[in-house]
């Protein structure tokens, strides 16, 4: 495993042999772990300037390369050694100030907690529990503190004492992600920025405490231009924030990629589904499936396709109130169940195909109602997916979606499902009008499970639904949560949305 470490310095690296020989110190402590550091000096300088650094750590054996980064900037210049790292193909990427106040035999720590916590980011923290800063005064204190909470108020960074702080080991995605983000190009506000918008793409910040040093040289007084500059990179930060998390919502599964939390539960491929014990047990799941169909069964017409049908539950319930169904599903391991379940049974066809190939097979407007639960959210591009279905419905038929609801629930039961999204009303109402239909009704339901669930998959990140906790929902939370919908009528918020569109009468076909 390689290391690259981004030297930056202020101060015309002034105290660059003893920071060096600190590193050196570093590289010889990783080495047992089989981790190799090399390290990269970003300078602006001629090189006649540098050649003292240069031949110090030829005299320390320690790997250095010189790159030219065109500008005295900490931001610009750390944005170079970002993209020279990648050319290098580095495992992992360090950062810090070259100026002797980030010591730099505390990167073995920070780098094992990096790759033990599975962060994209970790940052050297003087603020945070055990970190310290000897010599920094009162005033510059107040003011570092200050800053973070601000960072935190307004950019919506979660987590993180030392916001502002440069000395910060990166995962290669997160050097990516970096590279395309617009950053503030103001020092502190580049590095406070940084926090916010890797949060926001999902990957994990974390914080190792570190020793603060005095710097070697003298340290620069803090100028008002400084803090007006950083104050106003906080509110753009705020709106790049919002729009990033809007992004995230259509596409939950990356962020779940992203975070470690998640990342050991892998997500089912296109002709295997994952979940089968959660699918199993859903199955019989008889109150909750009752509900759903009593939802949707109103809005059906006769003939009926059910896509990605699963095990066969719903198309055998739709079937016994008069539906003539039509059941695919194209999983190789879910689709033996769904035929043995539903073979001689009247009322109701299976197929091993999915959307798209039932309609270049048999052609379009064939059915009366087209019939998703809990599909849509496994599907990467839905708009598409809704488009397909515009086809195989005819004009004025109608469309029945149930989808899980709230993306705040996103959690451990939906990555190992391969969720892409949870959704909200606005979202959802936004993937059928794209797709062509024209929304009818919409409305949440099951209020009463949504904290049981946020709790199960998201605060302990339970990986499964097991048939003992399948049968609690059913003969518990549902009835509760069906009643109080029956009394009070549709929730504000609920675990899943319903929702029931139709295509136009007169619609042409669509482009």
């Amino acid at each position: 495993m390689r290391v690259l470490v981004l030297l930056a310095s202020q101060h015309r690296f002034a105290a660059a042999e003893p920071v060096l020989a600190e590193l050196d110190e570093a590289r010889r402590a990783l080495l047992p772990s089989g981790i190799h550091l090399s390290a990269l000096l970003l300078t602006a300088m001629p090189d006649d300037l540098i050649e003292s650094p240069t031949e110090f750590a030829k005299h320390l054996e320690l790997p250095l390369e010189l790159l030219s980064t065109g500008s005295t900037e900490f931001a610009p210049a750390l944005l170079a050694g970002f993209r020279a790292a990648l050319s290098a193909d580095a495992d992992v990427v360090v950062s810090l100030d070259a100026d002797g106040q980030h010591d730099p035999r505390q990167i073995p720590t920070l780098v094992r907690s990096h790759l033990a916590l599975g962060s994209g980011l970790t940052i050297g923290s003087r603020w945070t529990r055990g970190g310290a800063s000897p010599g920094t005064g009162a005033a510059r204190t107040a003011l570092s503190r200050l800053g973070n909470l601000a960072v935190r108020a307004i950019t919506g960074a979660r987590g993180v004492s030392d916001s502002t702080t440069a000395f910060r080991v990166y995962h290669p995605d997160v050097v990516r992600l970096l590279l395309d983000a617009q950053l503030p190009s103001e020092t502190y506000g580049f590095f406070s920025a940084m926090v916010a918008v890797v949060q926001a793409h999902g990957f994990a910040v974390d914080e190792v405490p570190i020793t603060f040093r005095p710097r070697y040289s003298t340290a620069a007084e803090l100028r008002r231009a400084d803090l007006r500059e950083f104050t106003a990179s906080l509110l753009p930060v705020h709106r790049q924030v919002r729009t990033i998390r809007r992004e995230m919502r259509s596409n939950q599964a990356l962020w779940a990629q992203r975070s470690p939390r998640l990342r050991a539960q892998a997500t089912g491929g296109e002709s295997v589904f994952a979940a089968t014990e959660e699918l199993a047990n859903l199955a019989d799941a008889d109150r909750f499936l009752s509900w759903i169909c009593d939802e949707l069964s109103p809005s059906l017409g006769h003939r009926v396709l059910e896509v990605g049908a699963g095990v066969g539950a719903i198309a055998c319930k739709l079937a016994a109130a008069g539906h003539q169904m039509t059941a695919i599903e194209p999983a190789d391991n879910v689709f033996p169940e769904l035929f043995i379940r539903t073979r001689g049974q009247a009322g109701i066809l299976a197929r091993q195909i999915t959307s798209q190939q039932l309609l270049a097979a048999d052609g379009s407007e064939q059915f009366d109602s087209v019939v998703y639960v809990s599909v849509l959210e496994h599907i990467r591009d839905d708009i598409d997916e809704l488009r397909t279905a515009w086809q195989l419905v005819r004009p004025g038929g109608t469309l029945g979606l149930f989808v899980p609801a709230m993306p705040s629930l996103y959690g451990s039961l939906d990555f190992k499902s391969g969720h892409y999204r949870r959704y909200d009303r606005p979202l959802l109402h936004a993937v059928i009008d794209a797709s062509g239909f024209e929304l009818i009704d919409m409305h949440y339901m099951d209020i009463a499970g949504v904290v049981p669930y946020f709790v199960m998959y998201r605060l302990l990140d339970v990986p499964n639904l097991d048939a003992g906790s399948s049968k609690i929902y059913d003969s518990m939370i549902v009835p509760v949560s069906r009643f109080i919908q029956n009394r009070v009528g549709p929730p504000v918020r609920g675990k899943n949305l319903v929702a029931v569109a139709r295509r136009p009468q007169a619609s042409s076909p669509l482009v």
